[in-house]
C-alpha cells in the first residue's frame, strides 16, 4: 500500500464510551463521539494497535491508582467493540446523513466542511490545507458548479463554507481521495455567513445606537477629521468639540472627514468593535472629540510644522480635561532604526514634541508602529524571508513618530484567518493571535521596547502566485466617512491603536468611579500596560516567539511589546489577586523603597504559578536637541524577597548595569532578588518598565517580612538641582492555582503597615 493509499483509508472504531488512541498507530481525524471514532492509519500494519489489544487481553493486572483494585493494561479497550473501514457517510452530520439521497439530487446546496492536514510541521499543514482548497476549487469549474465562500484555519484544520451542486457534493463525500481530506460535512447554522452579512448590510436593519454615559471620558482623535453624521458616530461624537487645525480657506472651518481615516479610527475608539448583524445593538462607551490635521488627500499641509500643530491641539483640548490623544498617523519617509538615524534628522522633532507635550500637559499620546505594505510583504516572501522572519529587517522598523519615548506605541495582532468572498483559496499569512503581517517593530528612540502594546488590526492573505492582498474577512470593520454606506473595512496599525485608546479610557473611567479623579498620565499608562497579556490560544503565539528567537532572540518583544491590554483586568481584584498602586514624584539620585506584601498563605497554595507583575512608568524631561542621553533621568527597579536585609538592597541598587549579562550575574550572587522578564537592562531603557516574575513553590520564610521593591532614579545631564520626576507604580500579585486567599491577606498586611506608620510618626 502506497503512502497516498494509506492516507486515504478511513477507519471506524465502534465503542461503548470514548477511548484513547495514543500509541495505537491510528490518528483520530475528528473528536470522538460516545459510540464511534474516525481515524486514519499512521502505519500500514497497525502493529502497535495489535500489541495494545493483546496486552489488554493477556497482560498482568496492574495498580493504576493507589487504593483502587488492579486493572488490565489499556483498560479503555474494554469498551472497544469493532474496528472496520468506515463508510464515507460517517463524515456527515446527522441531518445530512438522514437526507443524503435527496441532497445529491439538488441543483444547489450550501454547507460547511472541515478540512484536515495529516502533515507534521505547522507550515506543511498550512500548505497542504491550501492545496486541498485549490483542488476543491477545480471541481467547481470557475463557479459553474460551486463556490468556496469563506474559510478559517485553526491548528491544522480549516473550516470552509461551500455552495455546490448535489453532484459535486456526492463526489466530495464518496470519492476515496476526499475521505481523509474532508473529515466532516455540516449543515449551515441558521445565521448567515460574514460574506452575506457584508453584502446584505443595511444600516436600517440594525438595532439601537446608544450614547456613552454623560460622565464617560473623552478621547481626542488627531486625524483627518470625523463625519459626525454617520449613524455610528452621531451618538458618540461631541460636535461642539470638532476642530479643524488646517489653514486653507476651504478647510479651516471644516472639521469633517473627507478621506475616511479619522471616522474609522473614531468608531473603534468609542465602540471597540461594530456589530453589523440584524437588530444588533451598538453601545458607545467613549465620547469622541476630533482634531482635524489632515486634508482631503490624507496629508499634512505644507505650510505648517507638524510639531506646532500638535501643540495647538493639546493646548485646545486639555482645557476641557481630555487626557488621551489618539494619533494613528505614520510618516512613511521616516523609518526609525540605527541606519536611518544618519539619513533623517537626528532631531526627531515630531517624536520629541510628543514627549515634551506628554510631560508638560500630563497627557497620553497613543501612536502607531506603521504598516508594511502588501507589495513589500510579497517581496520579502519572494526573497526567501517569509513571515515572521522579515521583522528582523531594518526596512520593517517603526515609522516616525512611533519611537516617541513617552507615547504608548501600538502594533497589530491578527484577529482571525477568516477569508471571505467567492472562490477564496488564499492562505492567511499570520495565524490567529499572531502579529499582523503588516505591523512594524522597534526599538524606540532610547532603544526601549516598542511597541509597548498590541491590539487586533487585521491580517493579509497570500495567494499561490505570491501576491499579497487584504480581505474583508481579515480586515477591521469600522464606520465610514459617509452616511451610506455607513461602514468600511481596512487593515492596519491605525485601527489597532484606537482599540487601545478605548480600553485606556475605560480604565480611566473605572478609576474615576473609585475616586481617582486626578489620575496622572503615568498611572494611567501603568495600569494599562500592567493589564496586558499575551494570547494563549492554540499555541500560535508561542510558535511565533520560537521562530523569532531562532533568528534574533528577544526581538519578538519589539514586535508585540507586552501584549494586549485588558481594561477589566486592569482594575479588578478577586479573592486570589491583589493590585497595589502608587504615584508621586521621585528626586533624581535617590532610591525609593516599597513594602510589597506577598503573604505566607502562598506557601499553602497548590503547586502552580504564582505571579508578580510590576509596571513602573515615569515622565522625565527629554533633550531639546540630539539623541545622546535623550532622557534627563532614568529609572531602574528591582524586587527582593522578604528574607533579605535592606542593606543588601541598597548595595544592589548602587550600581547601574551596562549589559544584560551583568543583570544575570547580580541575580546569581543574590538569589533573594526576583528575576523578572524582561531583564533589568532591557526594561530600564524605557519610560514604561514592565516585568513579570513567576514561580511555582512559595516558602513561608520568603514572607518573613514584606518583599522590597526598590526604585532608583539616576540624573543623566549632570545638573546640580534636577527637577523631580513624576512616576507611578502598579504591582499585581496573583495565585493562578486559585487556592490562596491573596486579597484578604494583602489587605490585612497593608492595614498593619498603616498602623505601624502612624505609630512611627
Amino acid at each position: 500500500m502506497s503512502e497516498e493509499e494509506r492516507k486515504a483509508v478511513l477507519i471506524k472504531l465502534e465503542h461503548e464510551q470514548k477511548i484513547n488512541l495514543r500509541g495505537t498507530d491510528l490518528k483520530a481525524i475528528s473528536e470522538s463521539t460516545q459510540h464511534f471514532t474516525l481515524a486514519v492509519p499512521r502505519t500500514e500494519k497497525l502493529e502497535n494497535l495489535e500489541k495494545k489489544i493483546e496486552e489488554f487481553g493477556q497482560g498482568e493486572l496492574e495498580i493504576i491508582t493507589k487504593g483502587e483494585a488492579p486493572q488490565p493494561p489499556h483498560k479503555n479497550f474494554a469498551y472497544l467493540n469493532t474496528i472496520k473501514e468506515a463508510s464515507p457517510k460517517d463524515r456527515l452530520c446527522q441531518v445530512f446523513f438522514e437526507q443524503y439521497d435527496e441532497l445529491i439530487q439538488q441543483e444547489s446546496i450550501i454547507f460547511e466542511i472541515e478540512i484536515m492536514s495529516l502533515q507534521q510541521g505547522k507550515n506543511q499543514k498550512r500548505n497542504e490545507l491550501q492545496k486541498i482548497r485549490e483542488e476543491i476549487k477545480k471541481l467547481f469549474e470557475s463557479g459553474r458548479k460551486g463556490n468556496l465562500f469563506e474559510h478559517e484555519e485553526i491548528k491544522g484544520t480549516c473550516r470552509a463554507v461551500i455552495r455546490c451542486t448535489g453532484e459535486v457534493f456526492q463526489e466530495l463525500v464518496e470519492d476515496r481521495k476526499w475521505q481523509t481530506k474532508i473529515v466532516y460535512f455540516d449543515a449551515r447554522p441558521a445565521f448567515e455567513t460574514f460574506h452575506q452579512t457584508l453584502a446584505n448590510f443595511n444600516i436600517e436593519n440594525l438595532g439601537e445606537f446608544i450614547s456613552p454615559p454623560p460622565d464617560a471620558p473623552m478621547v481626542c482623535i488627531v486625524d483627518s477629521g470625523v463625519t459626525s453624521g454617520n449613524p455610528f458616530l452621531k451618538p458618540v461624537v461631541k460636535e461642539d468639540l470638532m476642530r479643524s487645525f488646517l489653514r486653507s480657506e476651504l478647510d479651516r472651518d471644516n472639521p469633517n472627514d473627507e478621506c475616511g481615516h479619522g471616522s474609522g479610527v473614531a468608531s473603534l475608539a468609542s465602540y471597540y468593535a461594530l456589530n453589523l448583524y440584524q437588530n444588533a445593538e451598538n453601545r458607545g462607551n467613549i465620547w469622541i472629540a476630533s482634531a482635524r490635521i489632515l486634508n482631503k488627500d490624507n496629508e499634512i499641509e505644507d505650510e505648517k510644522m507638524f510639531s506646532i500643530i500638535l501643540r495647538e491641539v493639546v493646548e485646545t483640548f486639555t482645557k476641557i480635561g481630555i487626557k488621551i490623544f489618539n494619533l494613528s498617523i505614520q510618516f512613511t519617509n521616516r523609518k526609525w532604526h540605527e541606519e536611518a538615524k544618519r539619513t533623517i534628522p537626528r532631531n526627531s522633532w515630531i517624536a520629541r514634541s510628543i514627549d515634551k507635550l506628554s510631560r508638560e500637559y500630563d497627557v497620553v499620546f497613543i501612536t502607531i508602529t506603521g504598516n508594511i505594505s502588501t507589495s513589500n510583504v510579497r517581496y520579502y516572501h519572494e526573497d526567501g524571508l517569509p513571515y515572521p522572519k522579515y521583522f528582523i529587517d531594518d526596512e520593517a522598523s517603526i515609522y516616525d513618530p512611533g519611537q516617541a519615548a513617552l507615547a504608548v506605541t501600538v502594533g497589530s495582532m491578527s484577529p482571525t484567518t477568516q477569508a471571505v468572498g467567492p472562490v477564496t483559496t488564499a492562505m492567511a499569512i499570520a495565524e490567529q493571535h499572531q502579529p499582523s503581517p503588516f505591523t512594524r517593530c522597534g526599538s524606540g528612540i532610547n532603544r526601549e521596547i516598542k511597541p509597548e502594546l498590541v491590539e487586533y488590526g487585521g491580517n493579509y492573505l497570500l495567494e499561490q502566485n505570491s501576491s499579497v492582498r487584504e480581505n474583508p474577512g481579515t480586515n477591521v470593520m469600522m464606520a465610514s466617512h459617509q452616511l451610506t454606506p455607513a461602514i468600511a473595512h481596512k487593515s492596519g496599525t491605525s485601527f489597532a491603536a484606537p482599540r487601545v485608546a478605548h480600553k485606556m479610557a475605560r480604565i480611566l473611567y473605572d478609576m474615576q468611579s473609585l475616586g481617582f479623579y486626578d489620575l496622572s498620565a503615568s498611572l494611567l499608562k501603568a495600569l494599562t500596560v500592567n493589564s496586558a497579556t499575551y494570547p494563549p490560544y492554540y499555541e500560535n503565539f508561542d510558535n511565533f516567539k520560537q521562530e523569532m528567537n531562532e533568528v534574533e532572540p528577544k526581538h519578538w518583544l519589539n514586535v508585540v511589546g507586552y501584549g494586549i491590554p485588558d481594561d477589566i483586568r486592569a482594575t479588578e481584584c478577586d479573592k486570589y489577586t491583589a493590585i497595589l498602586i502608587f504615584e508621586d514624584d521621585i528626586q533624581p539620585n535617590t532610591v525609593n523603597f516599597f513594602d510589597i506584601p506577598v503573604p505566607e498563605c502562598l506557601a499553602d497554595a497548590e503547586m502552580g504559578v504564582k505571579r508578580l507583575t510590576v509596571t513602573v512608568v515615569y515622565a522625565p524631561e527629554v533633550q531639546r536637541w540630539g539623541l545622546e542621553n535623550y532622557l534627563g533621568t532614568t529609572l531602574k527597579w528591582r524586587m527582593f524577597r522578604g528574607d533579605v536585609d535592606q542593606e543588601e538592597v541598597i548595595r544592589s541598587m548602587s550600581v547601574e548595569e551596562e549589559g544584560e549579562e551583568s543583570n544575570d550575574e547580580e541575580t546569581a550572587k543574590n538569589p533573594k532578588e526576583l528575576k523578572f522578564e524582561p531583564g533589568i537592562t532591557l526594561r530600564s531603557r524605557g519610560t514604561v518598565q514592565h516585568g513579570i516574575c513567576e514561580w511555582k513553590i512559595h516558602k513561608s520564610e520568603y514572607s518573613q517580612q514584606c518583599y522590597t521593591l526598590a526604585i532608583a532614579a539616576y540624573e543623566k545631564w549632570g545638573r546640580k538641582n534636577p527637577n523631580p520626576v513624576p512616576y507611578a507604580v502598579v504591582v499585581r500579585l496573583e495565585d493562578t492555582t486559585q487556592t490562596a486567599d491573596v486579597y484578604v491577606e494583602v489587605q490585612n498586611i497593608m492595614a498593619q503597615l498603616e498602623v505601624q506608620a502612624r505609630g512611627n510618626v
